[in-house]
């Protein structure tokens, strides 16, 4: 009896002890292992994640560019008066519209905006459907063309045709003056970007007067 106990107590220690020496570090282990790949497995996702926006960034990656290409043409970097100039007189001719006169101003900063504004003014003359054409036209441009206002009188020609005579008041948008503003007027190297103080010019010919009357005739002493 005292035997089979002892067995049994011997057992039981030997079955405790295999847990806290192998099972039990090795449970540990098998628990971190599991801990570890739930992590991998949640970075993976996030990555397939990622891994799919990108690609859907590349592909619209042509949509991308043709919108900022629409853009620059919309409000360009430069004023770019010259070719806008040139771009009205070509709708005036394909609209059978006589150009009068086209005045655009200095690009001026907006107040509630980055931009920077050109008013411009123009005098049309034209039949009613060739002025409409000409309208439609500024709104079809590559650049942004904003109407601000339309001045219309009539008169009727020899032919007996009437003439619409137009005075537009149109709006365009740049990111850049077309000269200095006067926080960029100033002289390099000075202190601060504050212009330098030079010399009066009449100053500096009376000192050079004065020195000459001192001078003893005949050279220097």
């Amino acid at each position: 009896m005292r035997k089979g106990l002892l067995a049994f107590l011997v057992a039981v220690l030997l079955a405790v002890g295999w847990w806290f020496f192998f099972i039990s570090p090795r449970n540990g282990d098998i628990s971190d292992a599991r801990d570890e790949l739930e992590a991998a497995q949640s970075q993976e996702q996030r990555l397939r994640v990622q891994i799919a926006q990108l690609q859907e960034i590349q592909a619209d990656e042509l949509l991308y560019l043709e919108a900022i290409t629409q853009l620059e043409a919309l409000v360009p970097q430069q004023p770019m008066l010259d070719e806008f100039i040139e771009a009205i007189d070509t709708l005036a001719a394909s609209t059978n519209i006589e150009l009068r006169s086209l005045a655009p101003s200095v690009p001026v900063p907006s107040e509630d905006s980055e931009l920077r504004l050109i008013n411009v003014s123009a005098q049309i003359e034209g039949e009613f459907f060739d002025v409409l054409g000409f309208l439609f036209g500024l709104n079809d441009m590559e650049r942004l063309v904003r109407v601000d206002g339309v001045a219309l009188t009539s008169s009727v020609d020899e032919e007996g045709t009437t003439v619409l005579n137009v005075t537009l008041e149109m709006r365009l948008f740049t990111l850049a003056d077309l000269i200095p503003t006067p926080e960029d007027a100033t002289v390099p190297g000075s202190p601060d970007g504050a212009p330098e103080d030079f010399p009066d010019e009449d100053e500096g010919a009376t000192e050079a007067a004065e020195r000459a009357q001192a001078q003893p005739p005949g050279g220097e002493s």
